[in-house]
C-alpha cells in the first residue's frame, strides 16, 4: 500500500471516530447506539471514544496539520447542530440533563484528542493548540450560556453554607455509584466547565498574563452566580462557587506547564 494511501487510510479512520465521538447521546428520545443506558453505558461509552481517539490521534502524528484543522472545523459545524437541536428538534433529550450529556461526550473526544497532542508533542503543536481552542470556543460559550444565563425573575434557590448543595451529591455518588446519572453530572460538571477557560483566553488573547487569568478565573464564577442571585434565577450555590475554582485552577495549572514546556519553546 503506497505512503498517500496509509495517510488517506489513517485520516479517515480519525475522522470517522471523531464525528462519531461527537454526536454519541444519551438520548431518552433515541434507541440504539444514542439510546439512554444509565452510568455503566456512558462510562463504557467514554472509555471507548477515549481509547479509539487515543489511538487514532497518536497514529496520525506526522500528519497534525489535518488534525488540527479536522478537529477545528468539525467543531465549529456541530455547534449550530447542538443549538438547534437544543431548542427545536431534541433528538439528544426531552430534558436539559440528557442535552448536556451529548454536549459532554463533544468535550470528551475533544479534550482526548488535545490530551493525546500534548503528550506527543507533535512539531506544529503552537498551531494545533491555537486552532484547537479556537475551534471548542463556539461550543464552550453555548454551555456557559445554558447553563448560567437563565430567565431572569423566574425562580431562585440559595445555599451558603458550605457543603450543604452540590457537595451533597458527591455524597450520594460515593454511597452509591450505581446512582442515576444526575449527580455525576452536576458535581462533575462544576469542576469541569471552567477548566477549558484558561486555554481558551490564552489561545484568544496570546499576550494575557497569568496574574490576569488569575484574576478572571477568581472573578468568574462570582459573576454567574451575582448574576441569578440579584437577576433571582437559578440555584446560587456557594459549593458551586468552590468546585468552579478547583477546575479553573486546575485548567491554569495544567495550561501554565503546557505553556512553558511547549508553547514558548523556539
Amino acid at each position: 500500500m503506497k505512503e498517500t494511501t496509509k495517510t488517506k487510510l489513517k485520516e479517515a479512520l480519525f475522522g470517522i471516530a471523531f464525528i462519531l465521538s461527537c454526536f454519541t447521546m444519551n438520548s431518552d428520545h433515541l434507541g440504539g447506539y444514542w439510546k439512554s443506558g444509565g452510568m455503566p453505558k456512558i462510562m463504557l461509552r467514554y472509555l471507548l471514544i477515549f481509547v479509539f481517539l487515543t489511538v487514532l490521534t497518536i497514529i496520525n502524528k506526522s500528519n497534525f496539520s489535518f488534525i488540527s484543522k479536522f478537529v477545528k472545523y468539525t467543531l465549529w459545524a456541530i455547534t449550530p447542530l447542538v443549538i438547534f437541536d437544543y431548542y427545536v428538534t431534541q433528538f439528544s433529550g426531552g430534558l436539559f440533563l440528557y442535552r448536556v450529556w451529548w454536549i459532554s461526550y463533544i468535550i470528551v473526544a475533544s479534550g482526548t484528542v488535545f490530551l493525546s497532542a500534548t503528550i506527543i508533542k507533535p512539531k506544529n503543536y503552537k498551531i494545533f493548540y491555537c486552532d484547537f481552542w479556537q475551534g471548542f470556543t463556539p461550543i464552550y460559550l453555548f454551555t456557559l450560556y445554558i447553563c448560567f444565563l437563565r430567565t431572569p425573575f423566574t425562580s431562585l434557590t440559595t445555599n451558603f453554607r458550605l457543603g450543604n448543595g452540590t457537595f451533597l451529591m458527591l455524597k450520594a455518588i460515593i454511597k452509591n455509584p450505581h446512582i442515576d446519572f444526575e449527580p455525576y453530572l452536576i458535581f462533575v460538571g462544576n469542576v469541569i466547565i471552567f477548566l477549558p477557560l484558561p486555554f481558551i483566553l490564552s489561545a484568544l488573547f496570546k499576550k494575557i498574563k497569568p496574574y490576569q487569568l488569575l484574576l478572571i478565573g477568581f472573578a468568574a464564577p462570582f459573576i454567574v452566580e451575582g448574576y441569578q442571585y440579584f437577576l433571582k434565577c437559578g440555584d446560587v450555590d456557594i459549593d458551586d462557587v468552590i468546585l468552579n475554582w478547583l477546575g479553573f485552577f486546575i485548567g491554569l495549572f495544567i495550561q501554565q506547564i503546557i505553556k512553558k514546556r511547549l508553547l514558548t519553546e523556539k
